[in-house]
C-alpha cells in the first residue's frame, strides 16, 4: 500500500490547527478549572517545579461556573500580564467543584478555608509560606479588577522579600496570644463556611443544570454576603491587634463580630 505523504501531512496540519484553536478558545474563555484525580499531587508537582525554576507558586482555586474565576484565568494568559506570570510564577488551577472540593488544598497551604471563587494563593516554594497572606481575598471580584490593577498586584507579590518571609517572625507574647485567638475565631467561621457550602453547593449544581431549586437565590446571597464579610473582619482584627500591641497597650480584649443565623438554620 502506497502512503500518500502529502495527505498525511495535510491531516496532521488540520489536527494541529484544531488543537491550537481549541486551546485558544479554552484560554480565552478561562475555563481552566478542570477535575483532577489528585489535586494535592498537582500542587506538589507545581511546588517542585517552582523550586527548580526559582519562581513563586500561583495557586488559583475556582470553578468554571464562576464568572470571576474565568475572568482571572483568562486574564492570566493575556498580554502583558502573561509575560509577567511566566517570568515569576509556576501556576496551577484547582477546581473546587460546586464548593465541595479544595478543602485539602487550602488547608495544606495554611488558611482553613477559601472564602471566594477565585481564591489566589501565592506561595514561597522554599518555606511554604504565603506571600499574599494579607491580601489574598480581593480576587473574589476578579471580573471587575482591571488589567492594570492585576499587573500591579502580581508585580508587587513577585518583588516580595522572600528572605524576610522565610525568617521566623518574632512576635511579642501579647500579640502572639491575640493572633492565636483570632485564628481560633477564624477556624470556627471556616467550619460554618463549609457547612454552608454543603447546603448551597448541591443547589448551585442543580441551578447550573437548568433546574430551579427552591430557596437557591436567597440562600446563595446569604452565604455570599457572609463569606465576603468574614475575611474583611479578620483582616481588621489582625490590624487592630498589631496596632494596639505596638502602642504599648496590655491585657487587650478584642471585640469579635457576631453573624446572623442562615435562613435554613432558623427554619430547622
Amino acid at each position: 500500500m502506497k502512503i500518500n505523504k502529502n495527505a498525511i501531512c495535510a491531516l496532521i496540519a488540520v489536527v494541529l490547527v484544531a488543537v491550537f484553536l481549541n486551546v485558544t478558545v479554552v484560554l480565552a474563555s478561562g475555563e481552566l478549572y478542570l477535575p483532577s484525580d489528585d489535586a494535592m499531587a498537582d500542587v506538589s508537582s507545581t511546588l517542585n517545579a517552582a523550586r527548580e525554576s526559582n519562581k513563586l507558586v500561583l495557586v488559583v482555586m475556582g470553578a468554571n461556573w464562576c464568572h470571576d474565576s474565568r475572568a482571572l484565568a483568562s486574564r492570566l494568559y493575556q498580554q502583558p500580564l502573561n509575560t509577567l506570570i511566566d517570568e515569576h510564577y509556576e501556576t496551577v488551577f484547582i477546581d473546587v467543584g460546586f464548593l465541595d472540593k479544595g478543602e485539602d488544598v487550602i488547608s495544606s497551604i495554611g488558611p482553613p478555608v477559601y472564602y471566594a471563587t477565585p481564591t489566589v494563593l501565592i506561595v514561597d516554594p522554599v518555606s511554604g509560606r504565603l506571600v499574599n497572606a494579607d491580601n489574598r481575598h480581593q480576587w473574589g471580584d476578579a471580573y471587575n479588577i482591571s488589567m492594570e490593577e492585576s499587573i500591579e498586584y502580581f508585580q508587587l507579590m513577585a518583588a516580595a522579600d522572600l528572605a524576610a518571609l522565610r525568617s521566623i517572625e518574632e512576635v511579642a507574647g501579647e500579640l502572639m496570644e491575640l493572633l492565636a485567638e483570632i485564628d481560633s475565631f477564624e477556624r470556627l467561621q471556616a467550619d460554618r463556611v463549609y457547612n454552608a457550602y454543603a447546603v448551597v453547593g448541591p443547589l448551585l449544581a442543580a441551578y447550573k443544570a437548568g433546574e430551579k431549586p427552591e430557596h437557591f437565590e436567597d440562600y446563595w446571597n446569604e452565604v455570599r454576603d457572609y463569606r465576603m464579610q468574614v475575611p474583611r473582619d479578620l483582616d481588621a482584627l489582625r490590624i487592630e491587634a498589631r496596632e494596639r500591641v505596638s502602642s504599648g497597650e496590655m491585657e487587650i480584649e478584642l471585640e469579635y463580630p457576631e453573624y446572623p443565623a442562615f435562613s435554613w438554620e432558623i427554619e430547622n
